[in-house]
């Protein structure tokens, strides 16, 4: 009798354990590609003016299949402070990345380390961008700080690796390696993150004549006058650096760096005695070169897409298309990200997940970058920690209502000239500045946002609900008052690094 129950318990367990891998084995695969200031204008699927020529078919699959997101965004501008709030789902302040290149602390939870714990292998290849080590990556081979667009040198587990040829190329050459060499009875995470598109729009030579002799069409503000804007945001943002068209910091401008390039990506003919021509010039050779660099992206993502049709595990696997931030295509005569304005807060999210999502689906939720770590967790059965401050997407790719508690605003804060925080709503966009009065843009009727209106009386009872809102998120965030840009007590890095470091990317 004893012999038989130990047989029984036996064979119980053996149950239980094949239950057990049964359910990890049927959790999502995932591929995340992040990639550096793709700006959502310059992605087809999202209908801009810029439709028609920055074509990108196979990002559009993922909403063709999926879902796009239009009211996502990033709660710090810039690379390093969102690709950790990207993997933490904590705000800047709380994760300690406020600045370029800054670490995440060993307290931050990380949701790579997380799926790696729950069974995920766990890999991730191309630009890492922060001075911590990854966390929760099997096999990581990152280049250091911004990477070269050609020729890369990796670093990570695999020791280090020098390869020949353009970086987007060779960063999914080896995610294509690890894929091809995957353990097949475990869900995995891939992480690829592509330099491109960030400036100077380095790309492929087969890219060389994309678009040549085709003028393309330009932002309605380009030639906006914004060293006598009504908004000292964006006078105070001229003045301290070097990315606008024309003008800048020592007076240097996009044209002034830019103006001397050789073929293929040579400044077209212009007026050099007049600035509008000029600012004219100087965006089109951005833009030229930005659409040939991204088309590179596309390009190595249809390579991805291509291997999970071919496995035959495309309906089981997670993907993701979305930049650290957004980026300006020469809105308000700028290039570069930074503030709070469209479209630099404003960043790109397309998910495809057959099993879950409808495809061509739309979302217009007040999404933030936070909410992607706690996303992924959701959508692999892994408990959300508590110190994560997003907020699963889960309702919405499954096409269910809106929670009832989810946010009305997305907080927003800065930590370099000019130093401001605010918010962002469906309509407005509200904002504090060090040493200078609060500003306010109705999107609604100022969908470009020429002009500052907080100073206009029919605003005050607007202001003082947004007043409100803000100090709801302030306590909601969990930051501490004198830890906000421009009003005190600068967290975790010293401002001469964080000078240095801004004049140099």
């Amino acid at each position: 009798m004893m012999k038989r129950l130990f047989k029984l318990n036996n064979i119980l367990l053996f149950l239980v354990a094949m239950q057990s891998l049964f359910a990890q084995d049927s959790r999502p695969n995932m591929v995340v590609v992040l990639v550096d200031d793709h700006a959502f204008e310059a992605i087809s699927a999202y209908n801009s003016y810029l439709k028609d020529f920055a074509k990108t078919p196979t990002i559009d699959r993922l909403f063709n299949e999926g879902m796009r997101f239009d009211n996502f965004a990033c709660n710090n501008s810039i690379c390093s402070p969102s690709r950790a709030s990207i993997l933490t789902g904590q705000y800047s302040h709380k994760n300690g990345v406020v600045y370029l290149g800054g670490a995440i602390k060993e307290t931050a939870p990380q949701y790579p380390n997380l799926l790696q714990k729950s069974g995920y292998q766990t890999w991730l290849v191309g630009k890492w961008h922060l001075e911590s080590n990854p966390k929760g990556y099997e096999k990581h081979m990152t280049v250091k700080g911004q990477g070269k667009y050609f020729n890369p040198t990796f670093k990570g587990t695999e020791g280090t690796w020098k390869k020949e040829g353009y970086s987007t190329d060779v960063y999914t050459d080896i995610a294509m390696d690890w894929l091809k060499d995957r353990d097949k009875e475990k869900p995995f995470l891939l992480s690829l993150q592509f330099k491109a598109p960030h400036h100077d729009y380095g790309h492929a030579e087969r890219y060389d004549n994309l678009l040549e002799n085709v003028t393309i069409p330009e932002p309605p503000t380009l030639y906006e006058d914004i060293r006598n804007s009504n908004s000292n945001l964006k006078k105070e943002f001229v003045k301290a650096s070097k990315f606008h068209m024309l003008y800048g910091m020592d007076d240097v401008g996009y044209y002034a760096r830019h103006k001397d390039d050789k073929a293929p990506d040579a400044m077209g003919k212009h007026n050099p005695n007049s600035d509008k021509d000029k600012i004219r010039a100087a965006y089109q050779h951005q833009i030229h070169k930005y659409i040939r660099c991204i088309s590179g992206n596309d390009d190595n993502l249809k390579r991805v897409l291509d291997y999970l049709d071919a496995e035959g595990i495309a309906e089981n696997t997670v993907v993701i298309y979305t930049s650290d931030q957004g980026y300006w295509l020469g809105q308000h005569g700028l290039y570069d990200k930074r503030l709070i304005l469209e479209t630099s807060m404003r960043m790109p999210f397309l998910i495809r997940y057959p099993k879950m999502i409808k495809p061509k689906s739309v979302n217009k939720d007040l999404c933030i970058n936070v909410d992607i770590a706690p996303t992924l967790l959701d959508l692999a059965g892994v408990n959300i920690p508590e110190s994560m401050q997003g907020k699963s997407l889960l309702p919405m790719l499954k096409g269910e209502k809106t929670p009832k508690d989810w946010r009305t605003s997305q907080f927003y804060n800065y930590w370099s000239t000019p130093f401001h925080y605010g918010i962002r709503t469906k309509r407005y966009t509200y904002l504090k500045i060090k040493d200078h009065p609060e500003e306010l843009f109705d999107r609604k009727k100022d969908p470009n946002q020429l002009f500052n209106v907080a100073g206009k009386s029919k605003y005050k009872k607007a202001i003082s609900k947004l007043e409100k809102e803000l100090e709801n998120q302030i306590k909601e965030i969990a930051i501490n008052p004198e830890e906000l840009p421009g009003t005190g007590k600068e967290p975790y890095q010293p401002v001469k690094r964080r000078a240095s470091k801004n004049k140099k990317h």
